[in-house]
């Protein structure tokens, strides 16, 4: 397993490939439920999380319908046999960004607009390491990779909009004048 997250960490830096990465069912397994374990951190360490119930369906619902969408892309391409590879590379880079943005909400500053800039900075690195993955999937250059995985994302977002809703914020709280 300690290689299997060694190739996630060289794809998270793009020093790796998805053929590098291991695709089976004891690492897919693994991967799940370590992505799992940072999806609930994330949401104990988050400031912003207040529903349990609307923040893991919005997680559940977008992993779902990225997936579907890579699945099929794959299909189209007639690279499906690569499906678990690219699984096993999506999920692990996942839970090593999921890390980092645990230590970002640790470690964050008092400045909630640096700590945004922050978020922003790893979740386009993000977009970027599943263009990466895709790139090596599908037989595309990198900025096409990168746009699929934007375009994948956002319809993912928007699936996650319309059928469990949008995100829920905590309340404001009043101030006294």
């Amino acid at each position: 397993m300690a290689g299997a997250y060694l190739t996630y960490i060289r794809l998270c830096f793009f020093r790796s490939s998805v053929r590098n990465a291991s695709a089976s069912t004891a690492t897919l397994v693994l991967v799940c439920v370590l992505f799992a374990v940072t999806s609930i951190l994330r949401f104990e360490f988050s400031p912003e999380a207040n529903d349990p119930v609307n923040y893991y369906s919005r997680i559940l619902v977008v992993f779902v319908v990225f997936n579907v969408l890579m699945y099929l892309t794959l299909v189209f391409k007639k690279s499906q046999n690569r499906y678990r590879k690219v699984l096993s590379t999506f999920i692990g880079t996942r839970t090593l960004i999921d890390l980092f943005m645990i230590l970002i909400l640790l470690v964050s500053p008092a400045d909630e607009q640096l700590r945004m800039v922050l978020f922003a900075v790893v979740a386009i690195w993000r977009m970027c390491i599943v263009g990466y993955i895709l790139k090596d999937a599908l037989n595309v250059l990198l900025p096409t990779g990168i746009l699929i995985s934007v375009a994948f994302t956002i319809i993912s977002i928007e699936v996650a909009n319309m059928s469990v809703g949008f995100p829920v914020l905590p309340e404001e709280v009043p101030t006294s004048e």
